[in-house]
């Protein structure tokens, strides 16, 4: 643990049970096609929750955002 009381990559790896080089592979890999969709979806969450300051249910977040399946049109989920 550091002064500041934090834990270093090697300590929180040898606590994962991975190598350091595992984690920074892992810290500098691309993001499947998967991962940007959801990012993209909870980047569009958070802009629906701000302008809606903080007070939005299930059906105004998911009704304007849900993208479409390129393959056959279907909702990804």
């Amino acid at each position: 643990m550091t002064s500041s009381g934090e834990y270093t990559v090697s300590e929180t790896a040898r606590v994962a049970g991975i190598s350091r080089q595992a984690y920074y592979k892992w810290l500098n890999r691309r993001l499947s096609l998967r991962e940007q969709q959801e990012r993209e979806v909870l980047e569009e969450i958070k802009r629906i929750e701000k302008r809606h300051q903080d007070s939005v249910g299930y059906d105004k977040m998911v009704r304007p955002s849900k993208p479409k399946n390129p393959v056959n049109e279907s909702p990804l989920w």
